[in-house]
């Protein structure tokens, strides 16, 4: 088995992860075992259910030793010890590269909500003035974002998956450290030369980066955006970029939408993420964040959300 640098752990796993940075532990987060043994559930209840892609579903149970991802195609994860063991029993249809999306994705977004934290769908990157992270549907972009202020010597925290420690001080946890773009965008930063075309309907991903443009530390969080993208007009006044605060109320609904396992979280568990959501909203201010759509003007908006949080990032600073 080896280890791999993951959500600011170590994940020991019998499953190559060859997007993931290999790591030394002695003491792994999460041990990802294959096994043919599917033990029965006591005391199951069905949390949620979701469409994965279309005509493949995955159900969530909880039960007395823990959480049971049913994928109709990956198989079948079972979660236990408060999310520090996950047993994988392959399914009808297990192609390697989603198994590992299934366990980087709902699967860990799992293990760190029995941990405590809120798993939220966004992006987030560290600056000089701590982390700042963006949260929105696909297509708003958010990955775009956070790659441009990687660029511009922030430093990757997570892209897609955003864990969030809710004690305090709330602290924006690193995720995986890879950008998942869709084509325009891939375009735009030259990341598609020479790289495999994806799949129709998915994005490139994005995961050779130096170690300087990366943070492997959980990051006190300083801000989050909501992203709403408008068309400017070619030659309008208006800015690239406008932020407005939100109240600490809608501000936790917000998080509560955009948290990772929200929908198919029910009873007890749902209250978790709405108790977590509330407590980082009334710690951490939310924004209303108005940018300007398309790849024009989006230095103009990196520039300013580096003037509002301190500029670059500093190795070390949060470590």
């Amino acid at each position: 088995m080896r280890n791999y640098q993951v959500f600011g752990g170590a994940l020991r796993s019998d499953i190559e992860f060859p997007e993931l940075r290999p790591l030394e532990s002695d003491a792994p987060s999460w041990t990802l075992r294959s096994t043919p043994l599917v033990p029965d559930m006591t005391s199951a209840i069905l949390l949620g259910e979701a469409e994965v892609i279309p005509g493949c579903q995955v159900r969530l149970f909880h039960h007395d030793d823990g959480f049971r991802f049913i994928f109709d195609d990956t198989g079948i994860f079972d979660i236990t010890d408060h999310g520090r063991d996950i047993a994988w029993s392959k399914g009808p249809a297990a192609e390697p590269e989603w198994v590992r999306a299934d366990v980087t994705g709902r699967v860990l977004a799992v293990a760190m909500h029995a941990s405590g934290h809120l798993c939220l769908h966004g992006s987030a990157v560290a600056t000089g003035g701590g982390a700042i992270a963006f949260l929105a549907p696909k297509f708003h972009g958010k990955s775009t974002l956070a790659l441009a202020l990687t660029r511009a010597g922030a430093r990757l925290l997570t892209d897609d998956v955003l864990p969030v420690n809710p004690n305090t001080p709330v602290r924006a946890v690193p995720g995986v450290h890879q950008v998942k773009l869709w084509q325009d965008s891939a375009s735009h930063f030259g990341v598609d030369e020479n790289r495999p075309a994806p799949r129709p309907g998915s994005k490139h991903l994005l995961h050779d980066f130096s170690e300087n443009m990366l943070s492997n530390d959980a990051t006190p969080l300083a801000a989050i955006y909501l992203l709403s993208p408008v068309i400017v007009e070619e030659g309008a006044a208006a800015p690239a970029v406008a932020r407005s605060r939100m109240h600490s109320v809608p501000s936790a609904l917000a998080l509560v939408r955009h948290s990772i396992m929200g929908r198919m979280l029910s009873g007890t568990e749902a209250q978790h993420v709405i108790d977590r959501a509330t407590a980082i909203a009334e710690a951490v201010p939310v924004y209303q964040l108005t940018v300007a759509a398309g790849m024009e003007r989006i230095g103009d908006t990196v520039d300013q959300l580096l003037a509002w949080h301190g500029g670059a990032a500093v190795a070390g600073a949060h470590a």
